[in-house]
């Protein structure tokens, strides 16, 4: 199945992008290929970081600064604690979806070519939301010009933000305008959604169909090759298949006939693995690498957190100040093994990453607990 992924080669993506368009990319195969788009998926990546990593430097150089000043390291702590508490946990989840989109992005240009398409924004009264941040267009099919498919904007459900989009959605917004159908470049598979661009490909913007509804429907049946592709590409799911699917009964059959020669089983057909994000899937060397070294780490910081918990159990071990300090240092000491000891357990693993993702939650909690005391004892010391 694998030989037949691919099969969309290099050359693909001739023709012209419309009229009084740039013309699009030949003999650059993939979207990602064409340089203006990879510019700009790099230059979404990095204000994406600088935008909300910025933030906490600007912090630390601040707490650094009222330390610096005042010398009251509580107060400085305890600042801290309240922006960990207060601002971390939603940021961060913020943070981890427009990581998420980028890459899906990516594994969607990567799959596909630029091809040329007519788009128009939908009206407001046919659900384009133009004020929660979620715009939805209605594109021609490439390959069928007379079917058309609706997708949105994916958002993260509050107003007014746009942080899962590689682009701010109001680009293709302002070049697709309301006059009616307009050329764009279209990346992926318009029956479940992809990346579309402005003519040049150098603002693309993530687009998904409004719903997960797989082959069912009218007009999204196609040849296996092209199912195929779309799974590849992270666009469409192995599970929506039907039964009788020939992607899904080759599969099947190369499972009889592992279990028959008492081979491992292939798992089924999935997401390709962008490159950014598997580096430790590809190279097993440095996948023990950081494995060895994680649990290195953890296997240290656990006999300390541990004769730390005791140590502050112990009658002599001094004041109350003294005791909430030895056991804030052994949550935190606990919070970073149990997070580097699963690390060593699942890192370059994507089917064991689901099985342990109930510890950073759990180690989170340690870590602030453990914080929180800290501060309770400098104040009581």
């Amino acid at each position: 199945m694998e030989s037949i992924t691919h099969r969309r080669g290099e050359g693909e993506g001739d023709g012209e992008g419309g009229a009084g368009s740039p013309p699009l990319p030949h003999g650059t195969g993939t979207a990602f290929a064409h340089p203006p788009t990879r510019r700009a998926w790099a230059r979404s990546r990095s204000l994406h970081y600088a935008r909300h990593l910025g933030w906490y430097a600007l912090l630390a150089v601040v707490l650094t600064l009222l330390q610096v000043t005042t010398g009251l390291w509580p107060l400085t702590l305890g600042l801290a604690v309240s922006t960990v508490l207060i601002v971390v946990p939603g940021h961060w989840w913020n943070c981890r979806h427009a990581s998420a989109n980028a890459r899906r992005a990516r594994l969607v240009l990567e799959h596909y070519p630029w091809q040329p398409c007519a788009v128009e924004a939908l009206p407001e009264r046919d659900g384009a939301a133009e004020g929660d941040g979620r715009p939805s267009f209605r594109l021609t099919d490439p390959a069928v010009p007379g079917r058309t498919w609706r997708h949105s904007v994916p958002g993260p459900g509050r107003e007014g933000s746009s942080i899962r989009a590689l682009v701010h959605p109001r680009v293709l917004v302002a070049a697709v305008g309301s006059a009616g159908p307009v050329p764009a470049w279209f990346a992926g598979d318009p029956r479940f959604g992809g990346v579309l661009s402005p003519p040049g490909g150098g603002q693309p913007v993530l687009l998904r169909a409004r719903g997960g509804r797989g082959l069912k429907g009218e007009g999204r049946q196609a040849p296996p090759e092209r199912d195929l592709l779309a799974i590849r590409a992270g666009l469409l799911q192995y599970r929506d298949l039907p039964k009788r699917h020939p992607v899904r009964r080759e599969w099947e059959a190369q499972e009889a006939v592992a279990v028959m020669r008492g081979t491992p089983q292939a798992a089924p057909p999935g997401p390709s693995t962008p490159p950014t994000a598997t580096a430790l899937q590809r190279r097993s060397g440095l996948r023990n690498a950081v494995r060895a070294l994680l649990g290195a780490a953890g296997a240290v910081c656990l006999p300390l957190g541990v004769g730390l918990l005791v140590w502050a159990v112990l009658p002599d071990s001094g004041g109350v100040g003294m005791r909430l300090v030895l056991a804030g240092s052994a949550l935190v000491a606990l919070a970073v093994a149990l997070l580097c000891l699963v690390g060593a357990h699942v890192a370059g693993s994507v089917s064991r990453r689901a099985r342990w993702a109930w510890a950073w939650p759990v180690s989170t909690v340690l870590f602030t607990v453990g914080v929180l005391v800290l501060w309770l004892g400098g104040l009581l010391d």
